[in-house]
C-alpha cells in the first residue's frame, strides 16, 4: 500500500502529551459536521501491551467513550504504538 510508511511511523511515534485528547476532539468534530467518521478505533501496535491485546478488535467507540492512548498501565508508557483510526461510513450509492 502506498502510505504504509505512514501507518508504519503514526505507531512508532512517541506520544506527546495530550495525544488522547487532541485525536478524540478532531474525530469528534468530524462527527459533528455530518461527514464520513463515524467513530474511532483503536489499532494496537505490533509490540501493544496486555491491555491493548485485551481490547474488543475492531470496535467503534464514540470519541468521548474511547480508551485514552496510553492505556492505563501500558508497560510502553509514551512509546505505546497503539493508535487511533477514524471509522468511516459512506453513503450507500446506487449504481448507474
Amino acid at each position: 500500500m502506498a502510505l504504509d510508511w505512514l501507518k508504519a511511523f503514526q505507531h512508532r511515534a512517541p506520544k506527546e502529551p495530550g495525544y488522547a485528547e487532541k485525536r478524540l476532539k478532531a474525530y469528534a468534530l468530524g462527527i459533528r459536521a455530518k461527514g464520513a467518521v463515524a467513530g474511532v478505533v483503536v489499532e494496537p501496535g505490533p509490540a501493544c501491551c496486555d491491555a491493548a491485546r485485551a481490547l474488543p478488535p475492531g470496535r467503534v467507540y464514540a470519541p468521548g467513550d474511547a480508551p485514552r492512548l496510553p492505556l492505563p498501565g501500558c508497560s510502553r508508557g509514551d512509546r505505546c504504538d497503539c493508535v487511533y483510526r477514524p471509522a468511516m461510513t459512506y453513503p450507500d450509492r446506487e449504481e448507474p
